[in-house]
């Protein structure tokens, strides 16, 4: 058999004969996956290919009508995603049913080779619970407490945000007034916490002033900007007729009410529209928040702060807000209405009015002016006398505007320029002001008065903690009237001037409490009582001007009285119980009467004539004793002399030297480098006059027992006792006592028969004050000595025999008794 074989090599040639196929989201023709709202991740497509080698597969999104294909994105990879986020509440699919949140799209695989495989994916849009987009402004609400008038006054701002904000500082506040010229300055800015802030602001000039925070200025945590904010009219008037708030808002910006709070109401008064809620506070929704009136009640009298708070939307929608202390000033009816040394806003009543403006004044308003009846009288402004020193003219409003100078001008609302005449201006006429009930000023407000004021009645300033203020206009007032002027018992109540130079004369009230008078700027003359009886002091500031006191300066409160000034006394200070502290010079040669525990100080020059009352332990303190003129009275065990320019040590001497009559003398101090004299009336020994080991060694005082006393005895037998001075002792006849306490004391025996007497306390040591037996008057002398004078001891004492007479020296022994303990005759 015939065979052969061949070996054939058979070479398979692989063919792209399968299609790729798509095996994510379960395959097949369709899928549907699940998607939140407000992402842009959707699936990724994958798929496979039975080829080898393995096929490089490429992805893509159809065009097919119908579909949201434009909505979608596919990588090469295969990752597919929404072009931008959908919104549940906002679909935009137009797949299957228009607006379901279910967006269809076609995506296909192929491999390169003409193998394909596609899939309709339906995207559902799940809903997510969304934390609300942000979009309203914040806003802000400026407060403050009360700013005093007086140039140096302060008042904390308060910034109150409606939310937590970010970018807030100061560079965003400003202090705005209606002259341009700045009053106030900020300090001590603070955040309190995410939507409050504190500042301080000072005054630096007088006037009126706003705080305002800029429009966006700030932003709240969504980054909107911020609203602006502002904080104030003073409006005045007369009891139990409306008085015009002066509440100004931008009325054309403004889209609807106003709605207006008020709150700070007291019971009684009301206002021309809105609601009493009942609670102290009113509601008012008004298109035009200048027409609002207040009525207060006919027998009220005095100034308070309303706190008036007002809202409104801008044209452009966006919310704004106000918030305005309004100080109202109230007048009892027939009185002056007075204008602050500041921008004003003043109301007529039904009556004939006068409205006083003393300069210097701001950019006033005068409301309901009866040109046929009311009056303006213009005090102390120069060069202003007569009716054609005034400009008068009508501003764009058709309001007669009077300008004095361009930052001072009165403006009467609704009142042409034409029909104001000579008759409606006074110059320089003295207003008269009489009360007989309660003029209460409030706290944290300001209420100003001039000219007479016939006071037999109270005016009362209420500060609890807000500065509290009386401003007396220039050229200045006088209390007449014999009535009160009572400051509770704050710190924070002030009288002050209009300027530096008004002056408030007070002729016979009684003034007192605690706050300040002058603040610096004013002066004052005083012939009635000015009394300090708070816990806190009260300040006498009248600047570089003196106090003149012809009347009483009294403090019998644990604050004192404190008087900055120099003070032109020919009246009487009563430090009764509560110290007096004059800094500056003290001249007039007037009476000054420490009563109690009190402390009378100069501390500059003084010629004041100083009684301690009986009974007092108190302190007269001289800063510079050698500037102290005047004298001294009344000084006794107790009192003190406090002298704070003299140190007292090892170097000090104090005597005194008595005058001719013995009714006083002149007390010398001195430490070597300072020389203090002081003139003493009353009888005094050097020897009582000691210094203080205590404190700061400066104190001087009297020790009655300390003195140079003579001390004698009678015909019986008698006790003498001496004290701590250099004491001598006459015992007479009779068996005799006798104590020398300290000091270097003499017992004279001066005849035969003196008696048995005994001697306690006898002191034979030099250094510790050695005493003396003056027998000279007996005729002995050393040489007959020995010969009439026995010494011998007796248990622990000594027994000095001179003829039938002995003297006993208790606890003394005889071993230390000799001639140089005896005076004997020469």
């Amino acid at each position: 058999t015939l065979f052969d074989d061949q070996a054939i090599a058979v070479t398979v040639t692989g063919v792209n004969d399968n299609s790729p196929v798509i095996t994510s989201n379960g395959g097949g023709a369709t899928a549907s996956v699940n998607v939140a709202e407000n992402t842009t991740a959707v699936t990724t497509v994958v798929a496979t290919d039975a080829d080898l080698p393995a096929q490089t597969l490429s992805y893509s999104i159809l065009n097919t009508a119908g579909t949201d294909f434009s909505k979608f994105s596919i990588s090469s990879s295969g990752v597919l995603t929404f072009n931008s986020a959908p919104d549940y509440e906002n679909p935009q699919d137009i797949g299957g049913t228009d607006g379901d949140n279910a967006y269809v799209v076609d995506v296909q695989v192929a491999d390169g080779n003409g193998g394909i495989d596609t899939q309709t994916i339906t995207v559902n849009v799940q809903n997510v619970v969304e934390t609300p987009v942000d979009t309203v402004a914040p806003t802000v609400i400026v407060t403050g407490t009360a700013l005093g008038s007086s140039v140096g006054s302060t008042s904390t701002v308060t910034f109150q945000f409606s939310e937590t904000v970010s970018g807030f500082n100061l560079s965003d506040v400003a202090v705005t007034t209606t002259s341009g010229a700045p009053r106030g300055t900020f300090s001590n800015f603070t955040q309190v916490d995410g939507d409050t802030y504190t500042a301080t602001l000072t005054r630096t000039l007088g006037g009126s002033m706003k705080v305002d925070v800029a429009a966006n200025s700030y932003t709240d945590l969504a980054g909107n900007p911020g609203e602006a904010g502002s904080s104030a009219n003073l409006p005045a008037g007369v009891a139990g007729d409306p008085i015009n708030l002066a509440l100004n808002v931008p009325l054309a910006d403004i889209s609807g009410p106003v709605t207006v709070t008020i709150g700070g109401v007291p019971s009684g008064w009301r206002f021309n529209a809105g609601t009493d809620n009942g609670d102290g506070t009113w509601t008012v929704q008004t298109s035009d928040p200048a027409a609002l009136t207040v009525t207060t009640p006919s027998d009220f009298a005095g100034a308070l702060v309303l706190d008036v708070n007002m809202h409104w939307s801008n044209s452009d929608g966006s919310p704004a807000s106000a918030y305005v202390f309004n100080n109202v000033e109230v007048y009892a009816p027939g009185a002056p209405i007075f204008a602050l040394s500041a921008d004003d806003n003043l109301t007529g009543s039904s009556g004939a009015d006068t409205f006083v403006f003393a300069q210097p004044i701001g950019n006033n308003v005068i409301y309901s002016f009866d040109a046929a009846a009311d009056k303006i009288d213009l005090i102390g402004f120069t060069g202003v006398n007569d009716f054609a020193d005034v400009s008068i003219a009508n501003d764009a409003n058709g309001n007669a505007v009077l300008s004095i100078s361009a930052d001072q001008t009165i403006t009467v609302n609704g009142v042409d320029a034409a029909a104001l005449s000579g008759a409606n201006l006074l110059f320089d006429v003295d207003p008269v002001t009489t009360n007989t009930g309660t003029i209460t000023i409030a706290d944290g407000a300001i209420m100003p008065f001039g000219g007479s004021i016939d006071n037999s009645g109270t005016i009362a300033l209420g500060s609890t903690g807000s500065g509290t203020d009386l401003e007396i206009l220039f050229r200045g007032a006088t209390l007449t009237g014999g009535g009160q002027v009572v400051l509770s018992d704050s710190a924070h109540n002030v009288i002050f001037g209009g300027s530096a130079d008004t002056v408030l004369t007070n002729a016979d009230n009684t003034l007192s409490g605690a706050g300040q008078l002058g603040a610096g700027q004013m002066m004052l003359v005083n012939s009635g009582l000015i009394h300090a009886n708070g816990v806190n002091a009260l300040v006498i500031d009248t600047g570089s001007n003196a106090v003149t006191n012809t009347g009483v300066l009294e403090a019998s409160g644990s604050g004192g009285l404190v008087i900055e000034s120099a003070l032109v006394n020919s009246g009487s200070l009563w430090a009764n119980d509560g110290n007096i502290t004059v800094h500056g010079d003290a001249s007039g040669a007037g009476s000054a009467t420490i009563s109690g525990s009190a402390m009378l100080e100069f501390g500059a020059a003084s010629d004041q004539h100083v009684t301690f009352d009986s009974g007092a332990a108190g302190t007269l303190k001289l800063d510079v004793s050698a500037a102290f003129s005047g004298s001294v009275s009344g000084f006794t065990t107790g009192d003190k002399l406090d002298f704070g320019d003299v140190a007292f040590g090892a170097n000090t001497q104090i005597t005194y030297a008595a005058n001719d009559t013995g009714t006083g003398g002149m007390l010398s101090v001195s430490d070597g480098a300072h020389v203090a004299q002081v003139a003493i009336n009353g009888q005094y020994a050097a020897a009582g006059l000691q210094a203080n080991a205590e404190g700061s060694g400066s104190e001087l005082a009297y020790d009655a027992a300390a003195a140079n006393h003579t001390m004698l005895g009678g015909l019986a037998n008698d006790t003498l006792v001496g004290g701590a001075g250099d004491d001598l002792f006459f015992g007479g006849l009779g068996n005799d006592m006798l104590n020398g306490g300290l000091g270097n004391d003499t017992f004279v025996f001066a005849a035969a028969g003196f008696g048995n007497d005994a001697i306690q306390g006898f002191d034979v040591n030099p250094t510790g004050g050695q005493d003396l037996l003056n027998i000279a008057g007996l005729g002995i002398s050393s040489e007959t000595f020995a010969a009439n004078v026995s010494i011998t001891a007796d248990g622990a004492d000594t027994v000095i025999g001179i003829g039938m007479d002995s003297i006993r020296l208790v606890g003394v022994s005889s071993a230390g008794i000799d001639q140089t303990d005896f005076i004997l005759s020469t």
